[in-house]
């Protein structure tokens, strides 16, 4: 039987998938049947590998079949192995490899002349302190309700 390895994690062990066509016997439509097979591993194979098994005496209590020969190797890394070789070559023909700019500004961040600065940091008639004690103040004024709360404990009744 040929099948495909799908798992090598245990020890001297791989699991193969063995896949055949069957038809239904009244319909005729053809399906695919799949079964896996605990295998002995004296060769040393790897996933996606495509090897020939054969029955043998029973090695452990599952596994029944060894590994005769690896008839090919894994064709879908081969595949995405080559898809990719060819998907570079077109990229690097399609876009040519630009020099290094050696000061670049970093992305999303404007910087503002330091006239406008200025202009914006200081209104006349206002300075920080005022604006730091209206913050002071509202953030008193908000503690003392939420602690007059927590000391009354009742809620409003509603009429």
């Amino acid at each position: 039987m040929t099948g495909r390895v799908v798992s090598i994690k245990l020890k001297n062990t791989a699991t193969v998938l063995v896949s055949r066509i069957a038809m239904h016997p009244l319909y005729k439509k053809t399906y695919v049947r799949t079964k896996r097979f605990l295998v002995d591993d004296q060769i040393g194979v790897k996933d996606g590998d495509i090897v020939e098994i054969i029955k043998c005496k029973p090695i452990s209590r599952n596994k029944h079949w060894r590994i005769v020969k690896v008839t090919g190797a894994n064709l879908q890394e081969i595949a995405e192995a080559k898809l990719k070789q060819a998907a570079a070559e077109v990229i690097s023909e399609a876009m040519p490899v630009e020099k290094k700019m050696t000061s670049v500004p970093p992305v999303g961040r404007q910087v503002m002349p330091k006239e406008k600065i200025s202009e914006n940091s200081e209104k006349p008639g206002e300075s920080e302190d005022q604006n730091v004690s209206e913050s002071d103040s509202s953030d008193k004024s908000d503690t003392q309700s939420h602690s007059d709360k927590k000391k009354t404990g009742k809620k409003k009744e509603i009429k």
